[in-house]
C-alpha cells in the first residue's frame, strides 16, 4: 500500500462520473491498460470520489493542494521541504481558460482531493501538474485521472500525448511507464538575465497564431494566444510563421521576476531569433529580471541557438511520450515548450 500511496502525486483529471467499474473504453487505452485499471476503478468507488470537470469555485482549494503535494514529493525526493508556494497563484486561473474540457477535480464528499490540468494543442496534449491530497493517496485516484486524460484528450482528436516528471521519482516513472509512456527524452530549462531589446518590424503583438503544422501534424496553438489575451497573463508574438508566448504574469512558478516563455515555435533560425529578442523586450518593458522557458531535449538546434543568444541551461525533467511521431521535436525546426 506504500508504494500505491507514492504514485499519487503526478497523474491527469477526470469528468463527472462516480467509478463503480470502468463504464467506458477510451479510444486510446490499450486492453492492458484498461485491465489494469479496473481493479484501481472499483478501489476509488468503494472510497466515494467523484471526478467532475474543474470550476473557477475550485481553484483554491486546488492551488493549495498542488503546493502542499509537491512540497511534500520535493521533501521526499530531495530531503529539503520549500518553503512558501511552489506554483504561481494564477496557475489554476490561466489553465482552466486554455482548456476547460481538459481541467478535473477528484471529490470526496464535498471536499476536492485532487486535481490536474491538461494542455492541447490540437493533437498533440500533456497533462500536470497533477495532485492528490496526502490523505487521499493510495486510492488510486491519480491513475483513474491519467485515464480521463486519454479519453479527453483522445476524443478530441489527440494523437501524441505526454507529460514531464521527476527523473528522481522512481515511482512516477514507474507508474506512466504502466499506463504505455515511455520514459525517453528530456525537457531542459534555459534562462537569462532580461536584456534591453526592442521589437523588429514586422512582429504582431496578440494576433492569430499561425499554421504551426511544421512542428506535429495539427499542432495548434490558438488557444494559447487567446488565453493568454483574455486572462491578461502577457502577450502572444508572431513573426512571419512563427509564434511565441510570453507571460509577464506568472502562470507556472511563483517567481514575480520572471517573464514565462511557455511556447516557442519557428521554422528557421532568422524567425526563432527575432521571436527571442522580442520576447526580452515584453519582458524588459514589463520589468522582469529574467526569462525562461524550457526546451526538449531532441531540439539540439534550439538549445545551441539559445546558448548563442547568452542563456544558461538549468534542470532537467523527464520527457515522457505516448502515441504517433514519438519523436518529432527533433525535426528541423526551432522549438521551446514547456510541458510543467
Amino acid at each position: 500500500m506504500v508504494g500505491r500511496a507514492r504514485f499519487e502525486l503526478a497523474v491527469s483529471w477526470s469528468q463527472t462520473r462516480r467509478f463503480s467499474g470502468l463504464s467506458y473504453r477510451p479510444r486510446f487505452l490499450s486492453r492492458l491498460i484498461l485491465d489494469r485499471l479496473a481493479g484501481v476503478s472499483k478501489k476509488v468507488a468503494e472510497s466515494d470520489v467523484h471526478i467532475r470537470p474543474m470550476l473557477e469555485a475550485d481553484l483554491d482549494a486546488v492551488l493549495e493542494i498542488t503546493n502542499s503535494a509537491f512540497r511534500e514529493l520535493v521533501e521526499r525526493t530531495t530531503g529539503r521541504r520549500p518553503e512558501g508556494p511552489m506554483f504561481a497563484s494564477g496557475l489554476g486561473r490561466y489553465r482552466l481558460s486554455l482548456d476547460p474540457l481538459g481541467c478535473h477535480v477528484a471529490v470526496r464528499g464535498d471536499e476536492v482531493v485532487g486535481a490536474n490540468f491538461s494542455v492541447l494543442r490540437g493533437t498533440l496534449g500533456w497533462f500536470g501538474p497533477l495532485a492528490v491530497r496526502p490523505d487521499a493517496q493510495g486510492l488510486g485516484i491519480a491513475q483513474l485521472l491519467v485515464q480521463e486524460f486519454f479519453r479527453s484528450a483522445g476524443e478530441r482528436g489527440a494523437t501524441l500525448m505526454g507529460l514531464e516528471t521527476m527523473a528522481n521519482s522512481p515511482q512516477h516513472v514507474h507508474l506512466y511507464m504502466k499506463l504505455g509512456f515511455r520514459p525517453s527524452w528530456t525537457g531542459i530549462s534555459f534562462r537569462r538575465e532580461a536584456r534591453a531589446a526592442k521589437l523588429l518590424p514586422g512582429v504582431e503583438i496578440d494576433g492569430a497564431a499561425p499554421e504551426l503544422s511544421y512542428v506535429y501534424p495539427g499542432y495548434d496553438a490558438t488557444n494559447d494566444a487567446r488565453s493568454t489575451r483574455s486572462a491578461k497573463m502577457g502577450v502572444s508574438l508572431g513573426y512571419r510563421n512563427g509564434f511565441a508566448v510570453c507571460h509577464t504574469v506568472s502562470t507556472l512558478w511563483a517567481d514575480p521576476t520572471i517573464a514565462y516563455v511557455p511556447l516557442i515555435a519557428a521554422p528557421d533560425r532568422e524567425t526563432f531569433d527575432v521571436l527571442v529578442r522580442a520576447v526580452e523586450a515584453v519582458a524588459r518593458e514589463h520589468g522582469k529580471m529574467r526569462v525562461v522557458t524550457q526546451v526538449p531535449g531532441s531540439s539540439v538546434a534550439t538549445q545551441q541557438a539559445l546558448l548563442e543568444h547568452g542563456y544558461e541551461t538549468g534542470g532537467a525533467a523527464l520527457r515522457m511520450k505516448r502515441g504517433e511521431a514519438l519523436d518529432y521535436d527533433a525535426g528541423p525546426f526551432f522549438y521551446c515548450d514547456d510541458w510543467h
